[in-house]
């Protein structure tokens, strides 16, 4: 919420016309003079439409571990701008998937948005990009992928010749936990 408050005034401040939107009934009633409109809660088919329709996303976020919204745009064939550390280095490739660039040269991240929206970067280099991040999240992001990655984990916790050691990051399998793993790590834990 302190983030909507401060991109509220920053939108006054810049002169820009303002509207939130908390459902998706009264997002759709949003007058069209409106420049900038802040979605609360955006439920899931919802999101994924608006993702699909996007030219590009934009992600900040400093020192995230996975981040889940870059993978969420890539499927819906989106491209990606993202911070250059943390988990979008692991999602997002630079060229070929979206930009990964540093946060703190605003300068950077300003050209790419600029590019996109004015067409310097042709539509179909934006198409090919938002086709390989689809075909990228499908490949090693997929349940499938998932579920091999936590039988892999599995099994080395199994074959162990010493009672395993669960560090933090065994608790995440392909960037999500679930109650289900930590259950039957405890188990197998106790065996």
């Amino acid at each position: 919420m302190s983030y909507h408050v401060e991109l509220s005034a920053l939108a006054d401040t810049l002169g820009l016309k303002h509207a939130t939107a908390k459902t998706v009934v009264s997002a759709l009633a949003i007058p069209q003079e409106i420049d900038v409109l802040f979605l609360l809660s955006i439920p899931g088919p919802f999101k994924m439409t608006l993702l699909s329709s996007a030219s590009l996303l934009v992600y900040t976020p400093l020192h995230e571990h996975f981040g889940i919204v870059p993978l969420e745009a890539m499927l819906a064939g989106t491209p990606v701008l993202a911070a250059n550390e943390g988990g979008p280095t692991e999602t997002v490739v630079d060229g070929k998937t979206g930009w990964l660039r540093d946060v703190r040269h605003v300068s950077d991240w300003t050209r790419i948005m600029q590019s996109v929206l004015d067409g310097s970067i042709h539509p179909d280099v934006l198409k090919m990009m938002g086709e390989d991040g689809t075909a990228r999240v499908k490949e090693l992001f997929s349940k499938e992928k998932m579920a091999a990655s936590f039988e892999v984990e599995i099994n080395r916790i199994m074959t162990a010749r010493r009672p395993p050691v669960v560090t933090a990051d065994m608790w995440m399998v392909g960037g999500w936990a679930t109650a289900g793993f930590v259950a039957l790590c405890s188990l197998l834990l106790l065996r």
